[in-house]
C-alpha cells in the first residue's frame, strides 16, 4: 500500500533580500509490508516514458545514519549537499540532527530554508567570493575553511568573526578524484605560515580539516592524515591558539555492497591514537556519497536497438539505447562495472538466453554518451527497463538537458515506521529549543 503525504512548512530565510519561501515536499508513503521492489513494479506497470525514473528511499538514508553513528560515534556527520541536494534528503537528515556541509551560498539557502540550523552549517570551500561571505555572515554562519592568505585576507574584511578550519591536503592515492592540487594546503610547510598569518590578522582559527579525495578506496590513508592534523594541533598551541575541532572531510563508500566498517576502525583508531577523549576535540566529517548512493535506484527503458554485423552476416554486437546517459544519471563518478536488472517490457514475449556482446549508450547525439561497453547480456527490447542500484551519488546534480532530453524524474519513498520515527524527531528539537 502505497499513500502520498506533504512535508514542509513556508519559511523565509533572512539575509538576503529576494526571501523564497520554503516548498512543500510530496513523499509516497509505504507500508510496512511494502518495498522499494513494489515502487519499481508499480513504476514497470506504467510503461516506459521519455524521461527516467529515480526512487529516492528515505528508509536508507534514515539506516546509514543510525549506522554512522553506531560505527563513528566520535565524529558528528556534516552532510555533503553537493553530492546530492534533493530537498526530501536534506530535510530528513535535518530531523535526525545531522550536519550541513556547503560549498556554496546556494547550498547554504536550501538548507536554511529546510529548516536547518546555521550553527550546524560548515561553509566548506575554500575559495569564497565576497557576496557569499556577506550573506553567510548575515546568516549567522561562522564556521568555514580557508587554505591561503588571501581567502584570510577576504575574511577578514568581511566576516572577521568567523571561526575558521585550516584546510590541508592529504589525498588518498586510491581516490577516483584527488582534491589536493586544487584545494587544501601544504601540511608541512603551508600550514604552519597561514596559521602564523592568521594570528597576525587577529582571526579565530578553531580546528584543522582535510578531505582525503572522492571515491576513496583506501581507508588507512586516514590514519595518516589524523596524524598529520595532530601535529598542526600542537603548532598552533604552541601560537596561542587552541584548536578544539578535527573535519576529516569525507571519502567514504556508499554503495549497498561496500561497508563504511574498516573506515570506521582506522579512524576510531587514529582518534582513540592522537586525539584521545581527554583531549575535549569536536570531531565532524563530511559524507556525501556515503549517505545517498545506495538510496538511489534508476529505472531506464531501451528506447531504440541496432544490431551490429560481422561481414559474414553474424550478430557481432547489440548496441541499445537508453531515455538516460551520460548527461544525466551516469556521471563520470559512476562507471557502471555490472549489468543491470532487466525488466521485460513485454513478459508475454518468449526470451532468448543467448548472451551477445552488448553496448548500452545514452540518448544523446554526444558519441560520448557512454554508459556501458563490452559486456555479455541477454538480447533486449524496445520497452524493456533497466534497473541500476546506487546511482544516489552525484548523478541528480550534475544532470543537464543537453538535447532537450529530461533530466529523471524523482519519486520520494519512505515507509511509515520512519515517517513516524522523523515525526518524533522532530517534535523532540522542538521541545529542546523552547527548554533552552
Amino acid at each position: 500500500m502505497i499513500h502520498s503525504v506533504e512535508l514542509g512548512r513556508s519559511k523565509r530565510v533572512s539575509g538576503r533580500d529576494d526571501s523564497v519561501t520554503m516548498r512543500k515536499i510530496r513523499y509516497n508513503l509505504l507500508e510496512d509490508d511494502a518495498s522499494v521492489k513494489d515502487v519499481i513494479e508499480l513504476v514497470v506497470s506504467q510503461g516506459p516514458k521519455d524521461e527516467p525514473v529515480h526512487i529516492l528511499d528515505l528508509d536508507d538514508v534514515v539506516a546509514k545514519h543510525q549506522n554512522w553513528r553506531r560505527k563513528l560515534p566520535r565524529v558528528d556527520p556534516f552532510y555533503a549537499v553537493k553530492c546530492n541536494d534533493d530537498p526530501a534528503i536534506v530535510q530528513t537528515l535535518i530531523a535526525l540532527g545531522a550536519g550541513f556541509d556547503c560549498a556554496s551560498k546556494a547550498e547554504i539557502e536550501l538548507v536554511l530554508q529546510r529548516g536547518g540550523d546555521p550553527s550546524r552549517i560548515i561553509y566548506a570551500h575554500t575559495a569564497k567570493s565576497i557576496d557569499s561571505l556577506v550573506y553567510a555572515k548575515a546568516c549567522g554562519i561562522n564556521l568555514m575553511t580557508f587554505d591561503g592568505e588571501i581567502e584570510l585576507d577576504k575574511i577578514n574584511q568581511v566576516h572577521p568573526e568567523a571561526s575558521l578550519v585550516l584546510r590541508i591536503h592529504y589525498d588518498s592515492a586510491n581516490a577516483q578524484v584527488s582534491l589536493g592540487k586544487k584545494f587544501g594546503c601544504d601540511p608541512e610547510h603551508e600550514a604552519p605560515q597561514l596559521l602564523r598569518y592568521a594570528k597576525s590578522l587577529g582571526l579565530s582559527v578553531v580546528g584543522i580539516s582535510f578531505h582525503v579525495g572522492s571515491g576513496n578506496s583506501d581507508h588507512e590513508c586516514f590514519y595518516g592524515a589524523i596524524k598529520a592534523a595532530k601535529k598542526l594541533f600542537d603548532y598552533a598551541q604552541s601560537l596561542g591558539y587552541d584548536l578544539r575541532l578535527l573535519d576529516i572531510g569525507g571519502g567514504y563508500p556508499g554503495d549497498h555492497d561496500k561497508p563504511i566498517d574498516p573506515y570506521a576502525t582506522t579512524i576510531n583508531g587514529a582518534l582513540q591514537r592522537f586525539f584521545p577523549l581527554k583531549t575535549n576535540v569536536r570531531v565532524i566529517a563530511e559524507p556525501g556519497t556515503y549517505y545517498v548512493a545506495s538510496a538511489v535506484t534508476l529505472i531506464a527503458n531501451v528506447q531504440s536497438k541496432r544490431i551490429v554485423r560481422t561481414p559474414q552476416g553474424t550478430v557481432r554486437e547489440l548496441m541499445y539505447y537508453l531515455n538516460d546517459g551520460l548527461f544525466g544519471s551516469f556521471d563520470w563518478l559512476n562507471p557502471r562495472k555490472y549489468p543491470p536488472q532487466v525488466i521485460p517490457g513485454n513478459r508475454q514475449l518468449v526470451r532468448s538466453r543467448e548472451l551477445f556482446l552488448t553496448t548500452l549508450w545514452g540518448p544523446t547525439c554526444d558519441s560520448t554518451d557512454l554508459i556501458l561497453s563490452g559486456m555479455a547480456m541477454e538480447e533486449l527490447q524496445i520497452g524493456d527497463f533497466l534497473v541500476f542500484d546506487d546511482m544516489g551519488a552525484y548523478g541528480t546534480v550534475l544532470a543537464t538537458n543537453f538535447n532537450g532530453f529530461a533530466k529523471p524524474k524523482v519519486m520520494v519513498y519512505i515507509s511509515r515506521r520512519s515517517w513516524e520515527q522523523l515525526e518524533l524527531e522532530k517534535r523532540n528539537r522542538r521541545t529542546k529549543r523552547k527548554v533552552h
